[in-house]
């Protein structure tokens, strides 16, 4: 028995149609479960019972076995003493407040839905993370349809939650905490939180003082610790030059080089060629993010986020090694789109939220509805398994799907695993 699966029970009363006594026998009519705590504390809180003729309002608190109480050391934690029942499946002991009082017990043992648990046991035992693959089939779309839409509402509060972060220590910019968090998805997940110490260490407001590409391309690529070796092309040593200089005058700190990862890219996705399309992007937009609030459509902001690496890289993917042709040092379809999910539309929902403006939100949740679904190993292996995504919005739904739900095992809380859980009952 595990104790999730008894929260999931005293949550939605699933036992046996009993009445419910406890161990000594007394009535038990509950008039509210209470609201389940996944912080400190007892697990339910502020729930109403009816216990004989007396009615009482706390909390709950449930273990395996009564003698739970005293492993956790409850008996001497005073955030205990508002418990009235102490819900169990084994009542081994009889348990007390801090102040010696017997707090009442609920035995589940005999009360619990074996089938309940059977179906759940039997998800818990599936071997891939997606539990209920040889059982989806058999949830109504308009469950897995609502369930979706609550999970993309879900992932961007998770992201409005992570940007709220850096807002605070940014003091409220969001041109400056935009260009962060642009910077970090500039990185497509292997060099993203390089691409993001990066962005946090050079000061946003800098790239206004300078008009010129190369004194962009120079701050970024030095600060990347990515000039510090002795060149002999003329590009790498003007950027090393111009570096020197602008290092010295702004007293910018140097990453480690050894940061950017390289290894198993494609060449196309050098850290280098990302840098210099980045480059190219800031430069010719000092203000991103307010151009970004103006735009309500998925082709104008594609058209936006169009960049492309400096002449130098097109026979180069690193400094001072010449290459054949390199037909890749425009930014791709694929990537601008990648950049629209992560970045521009978490941005618009965050701030439309900030300001209370409600349309906002909606042009962010109308961006992913327009775009199509992402390919990834976790999208791939739902449509396997007959879960279609046809939109980003979708496909960002399935994401946050298998990361809180599916892959640790959570199915007692997701909607589409209640529904098989609850199956012949």
């Amino acid at each position: 028995m595990k104790e999730d699966f008894l929260h999931y029970c005293w949550k939605f009363q699933y036992f046996k149609p009993e009445e419910l006594k406890t161990s000594n026998g007394e009535l038990i009519t509950v008039k509210s479960v209470g609201v389940h705590n996944i912080n400190a504390g007892p697990d339910f809180l502020n729930a109403r019972l009816l216990i004989g003729d007396k009615e009482w309002a706390g909390n709950i608190e449930i273990h395996i076995s009564s003698s739970d109480w005293y492993q956790h050391k409850h008996q001497v934690d005073k955030a205990y003493d508002s418990v009235i029942l102490h819900v169990v499946y084994k009542h081994d002991k009889d348990v007390s407040l801090s102040d010696g009082s017997v707090v009442p017990v609920l035995e589940l043992k005999d009360l619990l839905n074996s089938q309940a648990y059977a179906n759940y046991q039997n998800l818990l035992n599936q071997p891939d993370w997606l539990a209920c693959k040889n059982s989806i089939a058999e949830v109504d779309s308009f469950t897995v349809n609502s369930w979706m839409d609550r999970l993309i509402t879900e992932r961007l509060e998770n992201k409005v939650s992570a940007i709220e972060e850096v807002l605070k220590q940014t003091n409220g910019d969001w041109e400056r905490v935009f260009y962060i968090w642009l910077a970090k998805y500039f990185g497509f997940k292997v060099n993203s939180e390089a691409f993001y110490q990066l962005a946090l260490n050079i000061p946003f407001q800098l790239y206004s003082k300078y008009d010129q590409l190369f004194q962009i391309e120079a701050l970024l690529f030095g600060q990347a610790g990515l000039l510090e070796k002795n060149f002999v092309e003329d590009y790498p040593i003007a950027l090393q030059k111009e570096f020197r200089f602008l290092s010295k005058k702004h007293q910018i700190y140097t990453m480690d080089g050894s940061n950017w990862k390289f290894l198993r890219l494609r060449p196309a996705n050098f850290p280098t060629i990302r840098l210099s399309q980045f480059a190219r992007l800031i430069w010719t937009n000092k203000k991103l993010f307010s151009l970004v609030l103006k735009i309500e459509n998925v082709v104008d902001l594609i058209k936006m986020l169009d960049t492309n690496a400096s002449d130098y890289w097109s026979d180069h993917f690193l400094f001072d090694k010449p290459s054949k042709e390199n037909k890749y040092t425009r930014l791709g379809v694929s990537g601008k789109r990648t950049l629209i999910i992560n970045t521009i539309a978490p941005f618009l929902f965050a701030y439309g939220k900030s300001i209370d403006n409600a349309s906002l939100c909606d042009r962010a949740i109308r961006l992913l509805e327009e775009l199509p679904a992402e390919k990834n190993g976790i999208v791939d292996h739902f449509r396997a398994n007959g879960v279609l995504s046809e939109t980003a919005l979708v496909s960002q739904a399935l994401i946050e799907l298998s990361t809180s739900f599916c892959k640790c095992k959570n199915c007692l809380n997701c909607a589409i695993g209640n529904q098989l859980i609850k199956k012949n009952l």
